[in-house]
């Protein structure tokens, strides 16, 4: 039987930085999401194998827990599991580790999707209940939902491009992030670094489907929401 604790090494590169030459928190999420597409292959149900019964991951919530961020070379690692699975949908936590420390951890919830039919569906593929470890939990407070603020300080329009979609032909989840981000000053980015990062994903969103990230600025804490069409697709609150 595969290991119920799956972990990769990485070193962080030059491109995965900002100018401060600490790593993005969009590259943070994406090598979390990197790990776990990898444990998922070990297990026998990653990408290639759900593709033959027309189904994929996709990312609902994540709550991310950030103690430091690694900096440009140094070497981290990043362990995942499974903490619960249910049919359609399924818990995975994950710790970042410098060294033997703990600098990061996160917790997300993933709904298994139809590619054809575009909805939610139950996995296709049989789980060993041995690869789930209920009891094991990673963040200080569970992933969440957010609730939306009604009023914001910034808005912003964007189209999506052909480099923000990902092998399911929507755009991937890690774009919502640098997209909002890219909506502050630098300063706030670069200079305060945020410690607890709550993310919901509401929607999918496709080629050319022009969307609108609203901003709320409060002290201590940001918000934002991507709308299309007067529709949520996206909310995440740092603080």
């Amino acid at each position: 039987m595969e290991s119920p604790i799956f972990s990769s090494r990485y070193k962080i590169n030059f491109t995965q930085c900002y100018a401060n030459g600490l790593l993005k928190y969009s590259e943070l999420s994406n090598l979390l999401q990197l790990t776990a597409s990898e444990h998922a292959e070990e297990l026998g149900f990653g990408y290639r194998e759900m593709a033959k019964k027309s189904q994929s991951w996709v990312l609902s919530r994540v709550r991310i827990e950030i103690v430091k961020l690694p900096q440009f070379l140094e070497e981290i690692t990043i362990k995942t599991w499974i903490q619960d699975f249910k049919g359609n949908r399924s818990v995975r936590n994950f710790e970042v580790l410098k060294g033997d420390v703990i600098i990061a951890a996160a917790s997300s919830f993933w709904a298994v999707f139809n590619t054809k039919e575009r909805k939610s569906e139950h996995l296709a593929i049989e789980v060993d209940p041995a690869i789930i470890l209920p009891e094991k939990t990673a963040t200080k407070n569970p992933f969440k939902r957010i609730e939306m603020a009604k009023e914001f300080d910034m808005r912003s329009d964007y189209v999506p491009k052909l480099s923000d979609l990902d092998i399911v032909n929507h755009v991937n989840n890690v774009k919502y992030t640098d997209w909002c981000l890219d909506c502050l000053p630098p300063e706030v980015v670069l200079q305060q670094p945020f410690k607890f990062i709550d993310i919901n994903y509401l929607k999918e969103l496709k080629l050319g489907q022009s969307v609108t990230v609203h901003t709320l600025m409060r002290a201590g804490r940001v918000n934002f929401v991507i709308k299309r069409e007067d529709k949520s697709i996206f909310t995440m609150e740092l603080s």
